[in-house]
């Protein structure tokens, strides 16, 4: 019997600072876009796309996928953005989305943490 220690998700949440396309930040036609974008860079169906428009400025955008799903907010005014990445089971599927989602934004500055949960007795 195995008694490895899983987590069930494994979350990255991170900071985009400086993002090189101002314009994605503040157009929802233009982040569905991108996050559809995200998903063919990954490999992976986009299950489900929302972006929500803010008054003056920015948009909330949320992709789901069958692995997981990414939920950004954007400032557009300081061209900076907040990601959240999920990914269910597989540990390193977070990082992977991540790291696309970074080179489709084009930040000059990123922080980033990992945040694992729900752990699961293999």
């Amino acid at each position: 019997m195995n008694s490895e220690v899983r987590p069930k998700e494994t979350q990255v949440i991170a900071e985009l600072y400086d993002v090189e396309d101002r314009d994605v930040l503040d157009s929802p036609s233009l982040m569905e876009e991108m996050l559809r974008r995200l998903a063919d860079e990954v490999g992976e169906e986009s299950v489900h796309v929302h972006v929500h428009e803010f008054e003056p400025y920015g948009v909330s955008g949320f992709l789901m996928m069958r692995k997981g799903y990414v939920a950004i907010h954007t400032w557009p005014e300081h061209s900076y953005a907040t990601v959240n990445v999920v990914g269910f089971s597989d540990e390193t599927w977070a990082w992977n989305v991540y790291k696309a989602l970074v080179k489709l934004f084009k930040p000059k500055q990123q922080n980033a943490v990992e945040v694992k949960s729900g752990l699961d007795r293999s």
